[in-house]
């Protein structure tokens, strides 16, 4: 993977992020410790490339596999973690479309959070791009 100008390793994630506004992401990070598979640490990143402005990706090494955070306006808004997983936090009003699209809560997250499964057999791709958006710009407008 070529290396992002917007991509920080091996700092906090606290440098980045508020704590308080993400208290949940903090704890949920904090627990289990999420390695990232580099496919969908790709795929997220690929559609924060294409769909974002002003954002930063944080893990704590990519090398070693650590989860991927995209961060803006110290919000988190996407995660990378596991084999195949990356997850959002949407505003309500998208909640119910992310699941009837294929999204499941992610609830060991937050409220606001849905996981979708990448590299599903016999499953459409899901729309990452669009997810993304949608993610970064609720954490733009501070509402996430």
């Amino acid at each position: 993977m070529a290396r992002l100008a917007n991509l920080v390793e091996g700092s906090s994630l606290a440098e980045h992020a508020d704590v308080a506004r993400n208290a949940d992401v903090f704890a949920f990070l904090t627990e289990s410790n999420p390695s990232c598979h580099s496919d969908n640490c790709a795929v997220l990143l690929k559609a924060a490339i294409e769909k974002c402005g002003e954002w930063i990706a944080f893990s704590p090494s990519l090398q070693n596999y650590g989860y991927v955070a995209l961060v803006t306006n110290r919000t988190v808004f996407a995660l990378g973690f596991g084999q195949s997983m990356v997850s959002f936090r949407l505003p309500a009003r998208l909640y119910p479309t992310a699941l009837a699209t294929g999204a499941t809560p992610a609830r060991e997250i937050g409220q606001k959070w849905v996981s979708i499964e990448l590299f599903r057999p016999d499953w459409p791709d899901p729309d990452v791009p669009f997810w993304t958006l949608q993610a970064y710009a609720t954490a733009r407008q501070n509402e996430g």
